[in-house]
């Protein structure tokens, strides 16, 4: 790759050289300090029965593609350039063999700069990953990911480091037919879905120790405008959490404890099933996740672990209170089931875990889920945030199901990684005593060839 970045700068220099000094142009493009990267990933899916029903046709099969080409230039010792490009698609899904339909994205692209003090600062559009990923997360499991558009200040003193952000998530109205200022659009621009953070972390003999404070802001009032389902409008959530991480015994034993609280307002109360909207809503909402593992010290490394997820629902769909908590831009995939039919919202989840790794480069994995309801009255809620089962009025079932996931990887030829999974899901009472006609267990089962450089 070293060679490949030198033949590539060389010809640019050669470029730069023929139109003026040759030695200005190296140095103003030094190979040394430009890296070009990427990633290849191909993954096949099969999922059945995702409705439970088996008189329903729902069988999907599909082949994913995620090709990226990223690549880094430090222009300075404290200025580093970053862009990142992606084309992400479906076999088959583009009209024709003869199209071109638009698949390629900025995926990231930024401008870093470095030593401000102790502090850093990135601007543009960047992922933002932070502690286990439940409420702030890149989600690359995900066929294209997710970034986030804004500015981001990171302070450095080890062992304390803190995080503060500011990002657009969604503009509305952003089509403006005349640029001139003295111009009224039709359509205001303002409105907007905003998400600041700002996220700590001190790292401890014993564990690592992050208080965070997440804020959520929606001002469109002009149509039904949240993250994620169930539709409100004029949404104000601040997130008040702490997470702590940890080893000890030698680093056999692990632990993480994770809590967070929701409060705010929402314009008006968002519909759960059938009960109409109120007029405003108040906004009381909290998360727990406790999990803990044990590895022997032995040939296979085999490692046990249990972990205890919950987050609050509502609990009276007619007050003027809104219970549920927002699991805002997670990674849940890594949580709650590979299956994604279950995300950190209205939901209960005991899990129990077992793996081994035969060699370093290789790892085989059983998880076992038990989810349930946290409050009856509430709606069932996916890995994305959005209803999967919409609870009717009386419910009295609060037992979603059971998965268990099995997944196996291994590195080939060094940078080559294969990874195959199988997933099934067993309904449970909420779904006999609801949804009488679908009853059926689902299927998934997926095979990802990857390698990145």
């Amino acid at each position: 790759m070293r060679r490949l970045v030198r033949v590539l700068c060389g010809g640019v220099i050669g470029l730069l050289g023929s139109l003026g000094d040759p030695l200005a142009a190296r140095a103003a493009l030094d190979a040394q300090v430009v890296t070009i990267g990427g990633e290849v990933r191909e993954r096949y899916e099969f999922r059945d029965q995702a409705d439970f029903n088996s008189n329903a046709s729902d069988t999907l099969s599909f082949i994913g593609s995620r090709i990226r080409l990223h690549l880094n230039y430090d222009v300075t010792p404290d200025i580093i350039f970053f862009i990142q490009f992606q084309d992400a698609r479906l076999f088959g899904s583009e009209a024709t063999t003869f199209s071109n339909d638009n698949n390629v994205d900025l995926h990231q692209g930024y401008l870093m700069v470095k030593n401000l003090s102790a502090m850093n600062l990135t601007i543009g559009r960047q992922e933002l990953m932070f502690g286990d990923s439940r409420l702030v997360g890149n989600f690359g499991w995900s066929n294209t990911g997710r970034s986030f558009d804004g500015l981001r200040v990171t302070y450095l003193a080890a062992p304390v480091r803190v995080d503060l952000w500011g990002t657009t998530v969604k503009q509305y109205g952003t089509t403006i037919a005349n640029p001139n200022p003295s111009f009224t659009p039709a359509t205001s621009n303002r409105d907007a879905q905003q998400f600041y953070g700002l996220y700590g972390s001190l790292k401890t003999a014993l564990a690592v120790v992050e208080p965070y404070v997440l804020y959520f802001l929606d001002t469109g009032n002009a149509t039904p405008s949240v993250i994620k389902a169930p539709l409100t409008t004029g949404q104000r959530r601040a997130t008040l959490g702490l997470r702590v991480d940890g080893k000890v015994a030698k680093d056999s034993i692990d632990f993480t404890g994770e809590g967070a609280y929701q409060v705010g307002s929402m314009d008006a109360r968002p519909l759960i099933g059938t009960t109409p909207a109120s007029p405003e809503s108040d906004i009381a909402a909290y998360a727990i996740a406790i999990k803990a593992g044990y590895t022997a010290p032995i040939g296979m490394k085999p490692r046990v672990g249990i972990e205890y997820d919950r987050a609050s629902g509502d609990e009276d769909r007619t007050d003027d209170k809104f219970q549920t908590f927002e699991n805002l831009f997670p990674t849940n995939h890594l949580h709650y089931g590979y299956m994604d039919y279950v995300g950190w919202r209205n939901m209960q989840d005991l899990r129990f875990s077992i793996g081994i790794k035969p060699v370093a480069s290789a790892g085989v994995s059983l998880d076992y889920h038990r989810f349930s309801l946290a409050e009856k009255d509430d709606n069932w809620y996916a890995a994305s945030g959005a209803v999967f089962k919409t609870t009717p009025p009386g419910n009295t079932e609060s037992d979603l199901g059971q998965e268990i996931d099995l997944v196996a990887y291994t590195m080939v030829k060094e940078k080559l990684r294969v990874e195959a999974g199988y997933g099934r899901f067993l309904p449970g009472d909420y779904v006999d005593a609801n949804f009488p006609a679908a009853t059926e267990a689902s299927n998934w089962v997926y095979l990802q060839v990857g390698t990145s450089f």
